[in-house]
């Protein structure tokens, strides 16, 4: 059974972004403890590993998706940089897993916010193998700036 965090966020992904319920992208989890899933089907290559666009893809949504979690308040998020290390190659279903910040690094965030200026956030994701998150296939590091609504 999903959580409500999960249902709302699986429904604003898709509808936002049309490519995610392409790749089969799922929010599993609740609002502490929180990761992204999509199938091996729709996101291989002709090699018959993970397409290196769709570990990306996922990785960067997450990235985004945590730095709304982490805003106190409505905000608009877009990415200002991001860079993938591919690991080692994927054949079954991905997971990707943000790295949590500091403590002190989501105060400066919503503290920059809240005086209405745009804050930056570096913000590291780890994709793996859903059934095995012991092996890594991407690590991906990420500046995202939020701007309060």
């Amino acid at each position: 059974m999903s959580s409500p965090f999960a249902v709302a966020w699986q429904q604003r992904l898709v509808e936002g972004f049309p490519l995610l319920a392409a790749m089969g992208v799922t929010v599993q989890g609740t609002a502490e403890h929180w990761q992204l899933h999509a199938p091996f089907a729709p996101n291989r290559n002709d090699h018959g590993t993970a397409f290196g666009a769709s570990i990306s893809s996922l990785a960067t949504i997450a990235g985004w998706m945590a730095v709304n979690v982490w805003a106190d308040m409505p905000v608009d998020v877009v990415i200002q940089h991001g860079s993938t290390d591919f690991v080692r190659p994927l054949q079954s279903d991905l997971r990707a897993q943000v790295a949590l910040v500091s403590p002190e690094a989501i105060l400066k965030l919503n503290g920059t916010l809240a005086r209405g200026r745009p804050a930056r956030l570096a913000v590291e994701v780890t994709v793996t193998a859903v059934d095995d998150p012991a092996m890594t296939a991407a690590q991906f590091a990420g500046r995202y700036v939020a701007v309060r609504l």
